[in-house]
């Protein structure tokens, strides 16, 4: 049974992906600003990732708790999936408005890992996954800021995975196109209203689990996952 850490546990994606572990038998840290419905095996956390300050005081004294509760196992995966979207011409948004998304959905991500992977790296086995985009491969328009931090995070991936493999430590990264989720709720666009124009969560969470369940001997670097058709509706407002 795996320990596995999940960010933005609580809805959307990192939800689907909570849900896939727990139902294959393994322990989840849910860490987010919300929480949802105790389960066996979920053990959940406030935490704005936001403030990148309360990091890593955040995983030392989660590193504290998992070695002197027995009901809770040692971390050896982390699934880094929480972030949010912005998007729109540059000259747009303040000077602040890059700074907090950069730092949701690049920065925080690897002060985490910092924290977290001279541990980690000391089991059997473990894993770590970004979450991040088909933005991470092609920018688009009006997505600067996102794909920006998105393409950061796939440098993180790529190299993370030589620093890490001699430790066993597995790095992945999965790339998905658009997911049919509340991370559309408050941008102009969304997918196609039929089927074929958009994933579900747990499209992505498949992907994950895939990554997770690999032999020790193989690395699955990075997944793709597109809907089968490419379809954008404008929002009327």
């Amino acid at each position: 049974m795996r320990t596995v850490l999940v960010t933005g546990h609580s809805k959307g994606i990192g939800l689907a992906i909570s849900e896939a572990l727990l139902q294959e038998g393994h322990s989840v840290i849910g860490v987010s600003r919300s929480e949802i419905k105790q389960r066996d095996n979920l053990h959940q956390y406030s935490l704005d990732l936001s403030d990148l300050n309360s990091i890593t005081p955040f995983v030392k004294s989660l590193l504290d708790k998992t070695s002197t509760d027995n009901q809770i196992n040692s971390i050896d995966a982390v699934v880094c999936n929480a972030g949010t979207g912005q998007f729109g011409a540059l000259e747009n948004f303040s000077a602040m408005q890059i700074q907090q998304s950069i730092q949701l959905n690049l920065v925080s991500p690897l002060i985490l890992l910092r924290a977290l992977l001279p541990t980690i790296k000391k089991c059997n086995r473990s894993d770590v996954i970004f979450v991040a985009s088909e933005s991470a491969i092609q920018a688009g328009r009006y997505g600067s800021i996102y794909s920006a931090a998105k393409f950061g995070l796939r440098g993180a991936a790529q190299s993370l995975r030589a620093e890490c493999a001699s430790s066993n430590c597995h790095v992945g990264i999965v790339n998905p196109g658009m997911v049919k989720t509340e991370f559309f709720n408050d941008l102009s666009f969304e997918p196609g209203e039929a089927w074929q124009h958009s994933l579900q969560a747990s499209d992505v969470a498949t992907a994950v689990m895939t990554i997770l369940n690999s032999p020790d001997n193989a690395v699955l670097e990075e997944i793709n996952v597109r809907p089968l058709q490419h379809v954008v509706k404008k929002k009327n407002h």
